[in-house]
């Protein structure tokens, strides 16, 4: 009975959206940014909802027994299987109800804008929120914000699907739910505005800013109303600043360089980890238990404190509330102490910050330095073992772990010109994100929200990008779109290319097309190129009728800028050799990377091989570009 009064409601308030809209009285758009708000509101209540479910979880399973170890050393033993019990119901309850609610969220939300105009199932909310909580809460070494994504963006998926909008505003509802997580989650409305149009969305597009920029403001004021943080920033009372120092930035050059390293051994070693423990534990309750007890055992044994700790964390501690083990759950305990590390000699420092004697630096390395192996390690083995969170978190506490233990050396080594290690904790944090993203932005503003440094944003921003530059040079996917293309689903950045998949070279390519040959001089040259102005590259043929090369604009300029007469120039002399050629099979995605491996507008089309292989067309970047657009506007 509800459940038909519910579809009837539905029904007729579908009714007066459409006649609304078709009437011109409301227009879409509006319809998109009234959802919007609706969006923002739900996401900043589901990111507070969330939060406090994870500390309830914990406070029922970790927190009890935690009171009970300093007495009774012998209940570390359920401590250390506190997370193969989380990761054993998580695993069975998303494979039960929403296996798309396992792993870490995000690029399922990328692949649903790219592949599925935006449609997200309603449960998955539902299970995701649910699954990563006692994950979390159990002990499971991930993040809250990938859930926290997720579920902003099913929100946006089923506003967008109830009231029938069209599949261009369902994707733009579904990237403002993930703003709107973010937001909510860091307290960070403008990294969630680029966060949402630089990794879910793949691109900036004006018209789908308003919409974003709106939810993910709105989700911020709920979380300032009712959150954890209110007005601050997630870390306070940092009195860190950059002046201009010369004699630090090879330092921070340097760190950007680890950071990217970092993110990469990050990336490789979560599905490396994943391939491996399906190979040897085939059976999915086997991998919960078995890695849940080796994230368990790492919680037990490494040291719950650091050497040196701040007058906030006594006073915590004086209260008895001690802190959750290092490598459990989302980790901010460590990332809060890494970045409040300081050697200022003043007394009147702030009452966070843990301000280190000489003595103390090698302490603290020695404490830092294993967690910047000890994390990513056990995120895997979470993930490999079927719990639910995200990377984002483990992202930041690499991060700062790597960029405090780089600060402590620095401090010890070349004191003159190092910074506190607190700053480079901060540095390091936005670097790894950008490595592991390939979100650069996303990742300088998400730091810079969250510490409110205006000061050190000139340092984040070399390190980050020198992060992502590293990172992609040694592996061009992102963690997100690894998950993607591991099973078969290649997103390309600006996720809309995945329109080109479905045409043919063929389909494009130009069949009548100009050659000049090998031993044609430059004047030759020229008066081909002035016949055929549309065409900028000009294949060179040998005389067996082989392609051997390609001439270019820029090679010909080259050449007349010399002082080498032409018409003792040669085509064969100039040509860029052993071009990318594709084949006329291959689809025009395909055809867009191959244009980007090499710096030309003109990629020549070949069939057969060896002696076979012969030059049946010419494929050019404006043809494929233009047909991009045509499909763009056709499917709108």
């Amino acid at each position: 009975m509800f459940r038909d009064r519910l579809a009837q409601l539905q029904d007729h308030i579908q009714a007066i959206i459409r006649k609304l809209t078709h009437r011109g009285m409301v227009p879409a758009m509006w319809l998109t940014i009234g959802l919007s708000c609706l969006i923002g509101v739900a996401a900043g209540c589901g990111a507070a909802a969330f939060t406090i479910l994870i500390e309830t979880v914990s406070h029922l399973t970790v927190g009890p027994t935690l009171d009970r170890v300093t007495q009774h050393p012998s209940w570390n033993l359920l401590l250390l299987a506190t997370p193969a019990l989380g990761m054993l119901f998580v695993s069975w309850f998303t494979r039960r109800f929403a296996p798309e609610a396992q792993g870490h969220g995000v690029p399922e939300v990328i692949v649903a804008v790219a592949r599925r105009d935006g449609v997200i199932r309603p449960r998955v909310s539902i299970v995701k929120i649910l699954a990563s909580a006692i994950s979390i809460g159990t002990g499971g070494s991930v993040g809250r914000e990938g859930p926290i994504v997720q579920i902003g963006s099913a929100v946006g998926s089923v506003f967008g699907q109830w009231f029938k909008l069209s599949a261009r505003n369902i994707k733009v509802l579904v990237a403002a739910g993930a703003a709107a997580g973010i937001s909510a989650t860091f307290n960070a409305p403008l990294a969630g505005v680029i966060f949402a149009s630089e990794i879910i969305l793949g691109s900036f597009v004006a018209e789908s800013l308003t919409p974003i920029v709106i939810a993910s403001v709105v989700a911020d004021v709920v979380q300032i109303r009712i959150g954890e943080h209110g007005l601050d920033p997630a870390f306070r009372h940092l009195t860190f600043s950059y002046e201009g120092d010369w004699g630090q930035l090879p330092g921070y050059f340097a760190l950007g360089i680890v950071c990217g390293l970092a993110a990469v051994l990050f990336t490789k070693l979560l599905y490396a980890t994943e391939d491996f423990s399906e190979r040897l534990l085939p059976k999915w309750w086997m991998r919960a238990l078995v890695l849940g007890l080796v994230v368990g055992a790492a919680g037990v044994a490494y040291p719950r404190l650091p050497p040196t700790i701040s007058r906030t964390t006594q006073d915590r501690l004086a209260s008895g509330h001690e802190s959750l083990p290092p490598l459990f759950g989302v980790g901010y305990g460590v990332v809060d102490h890494a970045v409040h590390l300081t050697n200022d000699g003043i007394d009147d420092f702030a009452p966070d910050q843990v301000r280190l004697e000489r003595g103390d630096l090698l302490k603290e390395l020695w404490w830092l330095l294993p967690l910047v192996f000890l994390k990513p390690l056990m995120t895997s083995i979470t993930l490999a073992g079927g719990g639910s969170g995200g990377i984002f978190a483990p992202s930041l506490f690499i991060g700062a772990s790597v960029g405090a233990s780089f600060g402590l050396l620095c401090n010890l080594f070349v004191p003159g010109v190092s910074a506190h290690p607190g700053v480079y904790a901060i540095v390091g944090m936005g670097a790894v994100v950008a490595g592991t993203t390939h979100g650069v932005l996303s990742a300088i503003l998400i730091v810079y929200e969250m510490t409110n440094q205006n000061s050190i944003i000139l340092p984040i921003m070399i390190a980050a990008g020198l992060a992502s530059v590293v990172a992609r040079l040694i592996d061009p996917e992102s963690i997100y779109h690894k998950k993607l293309s591991r099973r078969g689903e290649t997103i390309a950045r600006g996720h809309e290319m995945h329109y080109l998949e479905h045409i043919m070279v063929r389909d494009v390519m130009l069949r009548q097309f100009p050659t000049v040959k090998q031993d044609d001089d430059v004047n030759e040259i020229i008066r081909v190129a002035r016949s055929n102005p549309t065409i900028e590259s000009l294949p060179v043929m040998n005389p067996e009728g082989f392609l051997i090369g390609i001439i270019r604009p820029e090679d010909l300029h080259r050449v007349l800028d010399s002082d080498v007469p032409p018409h003792l120039i040669q085509a064969e002399d100039i040509a860029l050799k052993a071009p990318v050629s594709v084949s006329p099979d291959e689809n025009l995605l395909e055809a867009i990377r191959d244009f980007g491996t090499r710096d030309i507008e003109t990629l020549p089309v070949e069939v057969g091989s060896g002696k076979s292989r012969r030059l049946i067309g010419l494929l050019l970047r404006a043809d494929v570009m233009r047909r991009y657009r045509e499909e763009m506007l056709s499917s709108h």
